[in-house]
């Protein structure tokens, strides 16, 4: 069966042919992985779900991962913050050259104008953390001001940019500011982040959480924000629920390879394979949320406007 899905590079996001419904049936691995090349980060974000450490993987075990990746879309360079490795230059001229899709999430505080230059025509997108307004961003990230400039160096030097928002009680009633950010500054993209409890975000109590009715309230309002005030960005969000249980795909430093989120497990991941032993197709073969994979990914379970 021919796949009807791809990668939709001027809005970097995977989607359908036709309007039609994924052949997942169709994929003999997965679309999107998120490969974490450290764990070592400059911040301490209470919501972090990567929080454990590990000892970062070497260069050539990286550089050896890419034939395992046979047959993947899209690969995250992932941390931790993966702008700290000294070596992610090369690791993502090395990654680009077997994979048509590199993208790289980052706290968004490493990067100069000299790091932009260096990542223009090599990542196809930067995904960059930004929880709102000043003050906001500041009592939950910090450092407004500097992701701002950032962002801005970005913009100038023409490198594609998605912001993903962490929702937390404290954060909700601002996300539209976001979004109005986003817009000023001709990002294309922003993402809505529900925590999961993993990581650091263990320590999060009940009362610093949106619950999911408030979220979808919210949204409702950016939506109508959107179309009263003409903002472009896409706005997206997830729900975790049995439809998104699973759909992504982790290998940790080690080369363990994980299911995220499910619920039931003790740090919210499945163990479904090893890197070091056998490759993705094969792991994908035995992978149980194939179907929230896809559908995750293509948009099908996701909320967006």
């Amino acid at each position: 069966m021919e796949s009807n899905i791809f990668f939709d590079k001027n809005n970097h996001e995977f989607t359908i042919t036709n309007n039609d419904l994924p052949n997942y049936e169709s994929c003999d691995a997965p679309l999107s992985v998120i490969l974490q090349v450290t764990r070592k980060c400059s911040l301490a974000c209470s919501f972090c779900s990567e929080s454990e450490q590990f000892a970062d993987p070497s260069f050539q075990t990286l550089i050896s991962l890419r034939h395992k990746l046979d047959g993947v879309q899209r690969v995250y360079l992932s941390g931790g913050e993966p702008l700290l490795r000294k070596d992610i230059f090369e690791l993502i001229e090395k990654f680009k050259e077997e994979f048509d899709i590199v993208g790289l999430p980052t706290n968004s505080i490493h990067i100069s104008k000299e790091v932009c230059e260096k990542l223009k025509g090599k990542v196809s997108y930067i995904n960059a953390g930004l929880d709102g307004a000043r003050n906001i961003n500041n009592l939950v990230r910090g450092d407004y001001d500097g992701i701002i400039k950032v962002l801005q160096n970005l913009r100038d030097s023409g490198i594609e940019v998605s912001l993903s928002t962490v929702i937390l009680k404290k954060t909700l009633p601002y996300v539209q500011y976001v979004v109005q950010i986003a817009d000023t500054l001709g990002i294309t993209k922003v993402k809505m982040v529900v925590p999961v409890f993993r990581g650091r975000a263990k320590s999060l109590k009940q009362e610093d959480l949106a619950n999911n009715n408030d979220i979808i309230e919210k949204f409702e309002q950016i939506k109508h924000l959107k179309k009263t005030l003409g903002w472009k960005p896409r706005v997206k969000f997830t729900l975790w629920d049995s439809k998104t249980e699973g759909y992504a795909i982790l290998i940790y430093p080690n080369q363990q390879v994980y299911a995220w989120p499910v619920y039931n497990e003790p740090d919210s991941v499945l163990h479904i394979g090893d890197l070091n032993k056998e490759g993705i197709k094969e792991i994908w073969k035995r992978y149980p949320y194939k179907e929230n994979h896809v559908n995750k990914y293509t948009g099908i379970t996701m909320n967006k406007v």
